[in-house]
């Protein structure tokens, strides 16, 4: 079986329809999503619409972008490290604004983890790991294999697959693996969406990271054009342009 690992897509349209191109071309059985669909981009409902008519194919878990629009803004982000700024709420509400009813009903059936078997193989699907009271764990941008396997150590499974720190990770040992395939829709300075195949074929695994060129410089100026609240700060941190 082929399955796509796609996370933190964070409403950018023309990253997600690369990925689902670059899918579509692989012939994917199956597609998994770390969470974090909406926020920080300006497309959050025609990512939603691609999604929801694809829903048949995909195993959804949310993020904490989705749980901004579900459950409220967080008095403090990051760990509890840092109080979320009045135009960081701002960006958010502006996001939100731009969705449907019925994407939204349709994020409110989304849990937040999930757990599937294929061939055997246990594989467990978050947007980050979560301490006893529902927070997220420490926020670790490169974990080593004896990190990772502290953070799942609760978890019994073969796969574990996450997101929410945009960066690259894959880690394996003789008998688990854990997986974040970096932010799908925040290129930071590079022009490409990232991805992964996952492929399970007679009990073994083989794992690919995949990135995929789209047109990141016209989504810039997009951006700028639109000038929703908070995009400069938006641009510098997630699109690697130093805007003042």
């Amino acid at each position: 079986m082929k399955i796509g690992i796609i996370t933190d897509i964070h409403s950018n349209i023309q990253a997600l329809n690369a990925v689902l191109k670059e899918f579509d071309k692989i012939k994917v059985d199956k597609i998994i999503c770390c969470g974090d669909m909406i926020g920080i981009g300006i497309n959050p409902e025609e990512v939603m619409q691609t999604l929801i008519k694809r829903q048949e194919m995909i195993i959804f878990v949310t993020g904490n972008h989705e749980r901004y629009l579900l459950k409220g803004f967080p008095r403090k982000v990051h760990d509890s490290k840092r109080i979320i700024s009045k135009e960081e709420v701002e960006n958010h509400k502006w996001n939100h604004s731009l969705l449907s009813k019925e994407s939204i009903d349709f994020l409110k059936k989304i849990e937040r983890t999930a757990e599937i078997e294929i061939e055997g193989k246990k594989i467990y699907i978050i947007h980050y790991p979560l301490n006893s009271d529902g927070t997220f764990q420490k926020h670790i941008k490169n974990p080593t294999i004896e990190e990772n396997k502290e953070m799942f150590k609760e978890i019994d499974a073969d796969i574990y697959l996450y997101g929410h720190t945009h960066t690259y990770t894959f880690n394996t040992d003789s008998n688990k693996m854990y997986i974040n395939t970096g932010a799908l829709g925040c290129p930071l300075d590079e022009n490409f969406a990232r991805a992964g195949l996952l492929e399970i074929n007679k009990g073994e695994i083989h794992f690919e990271e995949i990135k995929v060129k789209y047109d990141v410089k016209s989504l810039i100026e997009e951006i700028k054009k639109i000038a929703f609240p908070g995009y400069k700060p938006t641009l510098n941190i997630f699109y690697g342009q130093k805007i003042k």
